[in-house]
């Protein structure tokens, strides 16, 4: 039994340390998420998938161009840190939006 409680310690030891990263997560990589996310939003409400939250269909205009709009504006100012591949997966997700909003 005391073998038992020893392993399951040291299990629980490891998974606290999977939880520990080397080092703080950059802000230019949060930034990167709150795109992806506002992609998302965007591919939304320009009615070309169902909205996450209701799993409905729900078309406005304007709030796809906010997304977009905040999209560039959080892409200008990382650009400068990401590497080319980041920056030219960013580009063409906003090409791709813009492209399907004039369409719309």
């Amino acid at each position: 039994m005391a073998e038992n409680e020893k392993e399951k310690k040291n299990t629980e030891n490891s998974h606290e340390e999977l939880k520990l990263l080397d080092k703080p997560i950059e802000i230019k990589d949060i930034v990167y998420m709150t795109i992806l996310s506002l992609e998302s939003k965007a591919w939304a409400y320009l009615d070309l998938v169902a909205h996450p939250e209701t799993q409905k269909h729900h078309k406005d205009s304007g709030e796809a161009r906010t997304a977009i709009d905040a999209i560039e504006a959080l892409y200008r100012i990382i650009e400068p840190k990401l590497d080319p591949a980041s920056r030219k997966d960013i580009q063409v997700r906003l090409t791709n939006l813009r492209l399907n909003f004039v369409k719309q």
